[in-house]
């Protein structure tokens, strides 16, 4: 556009910061946004803050974008810009910020049953038990009802779906000890569960995955739906399994579509 004497508007600079976020683009991400208010004396709106809080908190920037949110954005932050900053504290296991930026939620009114579930799932990963506890009592008071993780796989036509501990599945006894296989193969490829093992090892898209891979012909792509955003363990789960097992996974979760082939995973680890 620059090129061809086009003026970027507001709409995109919101484009072309979400691509850095998503890609890890730190110091790109932080030019175009000096060069939308500068350059272009384009005021950044919520959306634009936003990206730059999602870039910053997914490349672990977490009391740099706190700073951002409270001290320096010329423009009221939402749940939305709350709820991104909550999400990064998740996965990068910073319980302290996670237990203020839901404060900050309490303010607005705009907490939801998702920002505890993301506060407890912080805790866990920091093997905080005792938080983990008061934060489900608090949940259990205040009446906090949660969605559960849900992954779906279609074989043949049908779906089949599978939710966190599954024993309502017909082969049960062939997929969990399909997955105790894979688990021990994974483990000597260096996989290690990011928490509370026994909390982790029967996820939702695992017990998909090990169902797929008894009734799927070798080298054929599996392809997996989860209704809520793929956790950190489940990722490194499918990452590590993808290189091990020389399948190609494909999940799209509540964010974005997933391909794991290789060991490796198209969004680089940021999602």
């Amino acid at each position: 556009m620059i090129k061809s004497d086009v003026a970027p508007d507001e709409q995109t600079f919101t484009g072309v910061l979400s691509a850095c976020s998503h890609s890890g683009l730190v110091d790109e991400g932080f030019r175009f946004f000096d060069m939308m208010r500068h350059e272009y004396r384009l005021a950044p709106n919520v959306h634009h803050y936003g990206c730059i809080i999602d870039l910053m908190g997914r490349s672990g920037l977490l009391d740099e974008a706190y700073e951002l949110v409270t001290k320096e954005m010329k423009v009221a932050p939402d749940a939305t810009i709350w709820r991104t900053l909550l999400g990064a504290c998740r996965v990068h296991g910073h319980v302290d910020l996670g237990e203020r930026v839901i404060s900050h939620l309490i303010e607005l009114k705009a907490q939801q049953a998702g920002d505890y579930v993301l506060l407890l799932n912080t805790c866990a990963a920091a093997e905080d038990w005792m938080k983990v506890a008061e934060i489900r009592k608090l949940m259990k008071e205040k009446g906090i009802q949660t969605t559960p993780g849900c992954t779906t796989v279609e074989i043949n036509g049908e779906v089949h779906e599978f939710i966190a501990d599954d024993d309502t599945h017909p082969r049960k006894v062939e997929i969990y000890d399909k997955l105790n296989e894979i688990n021990k193969h994974l483990r000597i490829a260096g996989y290690t569960p990011n928490g509370k093992e026994s909390a982790l090892t029967y996820h939702s898209e695992k017990l998909a995955i090990a169902f797929a891979l008894l009734v799927t012909p070798q080298r054929r792509p599996i392809r997996l739906a989860k209704n809520l955003r793929v956790c950190v363990d489940c990722h490194n789960f499918t990452k590590i399994f993808s290189g091990v097992y020389n399948r190609l996974v494909i999940v799209r979760d509540r964010t974005r579509f997933h391909h794991f082939e290789g060991g490796k995973c198209s969004c680089n680890d940021y999602w």
